[in-house]
């Protein structure tokens, strides 16, 4: 249980994996953060309100934005994070945007979306895999994948607590 460090070989990403029963206290990050909930649940305050996220929900944090994170029952859970660095964000929200700069924000605190969640995990084990040739054109197209899945509005998978919980 706890906090592990995985070692990344892209310069502005960093990965994490975390078990833990622990409750966080509000605080925010400098990066974007993406990850997916493997076992577990937590409830969580967000800079867009309270939210509810449970295994294989994906879980998102822009910079800057103030959260906090408590387990739901007495199991703990276990997540798989990326931090990354704003200018890798915005590059790659560029490049979505074909060129057209725009700001890059994360609407959704907590998704329940399958490929999403896939396309993270193999992000995560795409960044944390020492490969050569072909790895970092796979990487740049996961992320791309993924930005496109936690990016996007209106798409309506956000799950937000009940107001009779929060």
């Amino acid at each position: 249980k706890g906090f592990k460090m995985i070692r990344c070989d892209v310069r502005g990403v960093e990965a994490v994996e975390a078990a833990t029963h622990h409750s966080f206290p509000r605080h925010s990050h400098a990066q974007y953060g993406v990850g997916v909930i493997h076992s577990g649940a937590q409830k969580s305050y967000s800079g867009r309100g309270m939210v509810e996220a449970g295994p294989g929900d994906t879980i998102t944090v822009n910079p800057g934005e103030v959260h906090d994170g408590t387990p739901i029952g007495d199991t703990g859970r276990s997540w798989s994070m990326l931090y990354f660095e704003p200018a890798l964000i915005q590059e790659a929200a560029d490049d979505i945007a074909e060129g057209r700069r725009g700001t890059c924000e994360f609407h959704h605190p907590a998704m329940t979306d399958a490929m999403t969640a896939r396309v993270f995990l193999s992000l995560f084990s795409a960044m944390t895999r020492s490969e050569g040739g072909s790895a970092a054109i796979r990487r740049e197209e996961l992320l791309l994948s993924l930005l496109a899945g936690v990016a996007g509005e209106g798409k309506g998978r956000s799950r937000p607590v009940p107001a009779s919980i929060g």
